[in-house]
């Protein structure tokens, strides 16, 4: 299997070589399992009707490895023009997060549920709404995983990518210190030349940064 590379030199080319399957591979030995979604921390929410679930997508475009992210709409209620990934709350047709999850990128980037290989998951987060967010990594399938998206304007203002070696190069990362009613709420921030990325999303790819670092 084809190693990931931190090092800037040889992240663009070598996440150029890499298959959908060395990906899989690779995902298997640093994502949670979705078996035991009881793990995911739900009961630990203030509120216990207020699970959600984010897709982190990994698409091939251009030849190279991408993590799919959108620009949330102005008017909505949560996180408004926020960087996001595709997902909502779990509703009560859902059957759990991965199908949350699975529809909410369909409704929000016209993102095909059958061309979406579940990977695993990350570790749950909770949102400043309240909100317990369960992050679920898919891998879309064939060699331009951006054909077809469409970006729905009453949620979504923007579909853009990340390139994954901007994802595994650690000095694009930053933990920002801050103190809320005099307690430590630092936040993650990754640099990137035109977006904002912050809060929960940063804290979700820094999550995903790590694992697939300590996978080796």
């Amino acid at each position: 299997m084809s190693r990931l590379s931190d090092n800037p030199a040889t992240m663009t080319s070598t996440a150029l070589q890499i298959t959908h399957l060395d990906l899989q591979q690779r995902l298997d030995a640093c994502l949670n399992p979705l078996g035991d979604m009881a793990a995911m921390g739900l009961d630990a929410a203030p509120v216990p009707d207020r699970p959600a679930a984010i897709l982190v997508p990994l698409l091939r475009s251009a030849g190279h490895w991408h993590v799919l992210m959108t620009k949330r709409a102005d008017h909505l209620a949560h996180h408004a023009g926020q960087i996001s990934f595709p997902g909502g709350k779990v509703e009560p047709d859902d059957d759990g997060p991965v199908s949350a999850a699975l529809r909410e990128a369909f409704e929000e980037v016209r993102l095909m549920p059958q061309s979406v290989s579940i990977a695993g998951r990350l570790d749950a987060v909770r949102s400043p709404a309240g909100f317990i967010v369960q992050p679920i990594v898919g891998i879309v399938g064939g060699d331009d995983g951006l054909d077809g998206l469409v970006a729905d304007p009453a949620e979504v203002d923007l579909i853009f990518t990340l390139p994954l070696s901007h994802v595994i190069n650690p000095s694009n990362f930053r933990l920002v210190p801050r103190e809320t009613d005099g307690r430590r709420n630092d936040y993650w921030v990754v640099d990137h030349d035109d977006h904002l990325i912050w809060g929960l999303s940063a804290r979700v790819l820094n999550d995903l940064h790590r694992r697939i670092g300590e996978a080796v």
